[in-house]
């Protein structure tokens, strides 16, 4: 997965889907050609996810982009091993 935009960027909302944004409380479901997309205003999405300020949102951003960069460059783990050493560190038997 190649990820062409960047944090940097400042995409520019369209007038209609921000006033159904705004009457939809912050949430609005719309379609796209990869299909159904969820907008979150900037306030209900730090409500939710607990950040607060702009370098915490760029924080997680910046997080989120480093998980997938790891998963594109096959520095994963399968979750049944991951499950079978918290269970013997934690002396957890199934």
């Amino acid at each position: 997965m190649s990820l062409w935009y960047t944090s940097g960027m400042k995409p520019r909302l369209t007038d209609e889907l921000g006033r159904a944004l705004d009457q939809h409380n912050g949430f609005l479901k719309a379609e796209s050609d990869q299909g159904e997309v969820v907008l979150m205003s900037m306030a209900r999405f730090r409500e939710m996810m607990g950040v607060g300020s702009d370098a915490e949102f760029a924080e997680s951003v910046k997080a989120i982009e480093e998980g997938l960069a790891d998963v594109d460059a096959g520095r994963t783990v399968p979750l049944d091993q991951v499950f079978r050493e918290l269970d013997a560190k934690y002396g957890i038997q199934s």
